[in-house]
């Protein structure tokens, strides 16, 4: 819960919040077919900005001494179209790219199944272990304290490093070395497969049921719809939703998400280039009756947002905490053929209440600013704002 799990801090860096945030909707048509062109549309080859194109490639091709090819050439001209819009969140995907982008909203790398913290002396400790995973079979223990990856002390490095050294192709090996009770302890682990959850729970005092949502990878909404009801099955009163540092995702799976705790309605409206293929995406419900408390930062973005703003305008409940990062545009992810991907900003999204929130962000209803120095996590004792914002779940739930 709001702690960096080994083998995802990084992919969650890189493809989501180092460029902001993401919002995506993903194309399901196939790649087209790469098949020479018969000819070229005659408004196009009379283009003189097409012409100089080709007369630029020909000349590079047969007179420049300096090593190049086609490949090269015609992605450094997609790149360059790209690069006029100016838009941080349009790219030309390579399809490794797009493996990664898939990789990182799936949730699934090679690694061992264990999700880490930092603890409060500064050392890097076990504190979940997935089921069915090496970590688990090999005996790995929430508490354990790493000390060394493959031979390698962990001291002074940071927790991206401690997951890049886990993380490595399936099949490959990893030495782990912890320290448990005293005990020096040594696992060596066979790297696979593994699909980490994007959701936590877990239960406060005063019946209080705690999720955080990491982001919104292809599998969050049913994992937010299990975890609501696994919450209500153990006696929560009141949702206290973290969506701080989200960075967004699929547009898709918050729409199920929603499902969980806004009843059904509108939930954002989508406003494209063409207005005929404007669209407005509901919550599927049931909702919640529950008192609803969710907690936000400057790093909660995108879909993290919409979710927030049709739980805030919706009725739902009250957004606690500084206010969001403010991306109000939608990108759409295009097979190209031969295997890559044009990533590119293609909607605009209103919130329930015809908002657009691009570069504005949402304003809490109740501001409470981040302490100095401190993480967000679900430890109410160390974070003060998710502090006060139970606080003021407990308040909602006593009057309910």
């Amino acid at each position: 819960m709001k702690s960096i799990g080994l083998a995802v801090a990084a992919l969650i860096a890189a493809a989501l919040v180092g460029s902001g945030a993401t919002l995506l909707i993903l194309q399901a048509r196939a790649a087209p077919v790469s098949r020479p062109l018969s000819s070229v549309p005659a408004g196009l080859a009379q283009n003189p900005g097409f012409q100089r194109l080709i007369q630029v490639y020909k000349d590079i091709r047969t007179q420049t001494i300096w090593p190049n090819t086609s490949g090269a050439l015609f992605t450094g001209a997609i790149n360059g179209m790209v690069g006029t819009l100016h838009d941080p969140f349009s790219d030309y995907l390579t399809p490794a790219q797009m493996a990664g982008l898939n990789q990182e909203l799936g949730q699934s790398f090679g690694g061992i199944g264990v999700e880490m913290d930092v603890n409060a002396t500064g050392q890097f400790q076990v504190v979940a272990v997935f089921a069915g995973t090496p970590a688990r079979r090999a005996g790995v223990h929430a508490g354990d304290i790493i000390m060394a990856v493959n031979g390698r002390s962990v001291a002074g490095e940071n927790a991206d490093q401690v997951a890049a050294s886990v993380r490595g192709r399936v099949g490959t090996t990893v030495v782990l070395t912890v320290t448990r009770g005293g005990r020096r302890l040594t696992f060596t682990l066979t790297r696979a497969q593994i699909s980490a959850p994007t959701v936590f729970t877990k239960m406060l005092p005063g019946h209080v049921g705690y999720m955080d949502i990491t982001e919104f990878g292809y599998h969050t909404g049913t994992q937010v719809l299990t975890a609501y009801h696994k919450l209500v099955q153990e006696g929560a009163r009141g949702i206290l939703l973290d969506l701080r540092n989200n960075p967004g995702g699929d547009v898709r799976q918050c729409q199920i998400a929603a499902g969980a705790l806004i009843p059904p309605g509108p939930l954002v409206t989508l406003k494209y280039k063409n207005a005929s293929q404007d669209v407005t995406l509901d919550s599927p419900g049931p909702g919640t009756r529950l008192p609803v408390v969710v907690m936000v930062n400057g790093d909660t973005a995108s879909a993290a947002e919409i979710l927030s703003a049709a739980i805030a305008q919706r009725g739902v409940g009250i957004l606690v905490g500084t206010k969001t990062f403010g991306k109000g545009i939608v990108q759409a992810v295009e097979p190209l053929a031969g295997g890559a991907y044009l990533k590119l900003t293609v909607a605009r999204y209103l919130t329930p209440n015809g908002d657009y929130i691009e570069h504005k962000g949402l304003l809490p209803n109740v501001v409470v600013p981040e302490s100095k120095g401190v993480t967000p996590s679900s430890d109410l004792a160390s974070d003060p704002q998710l502090r006060q914002g139970y606080q003021l779940l407990l308040q909602r739930m006593a009057k309910s």
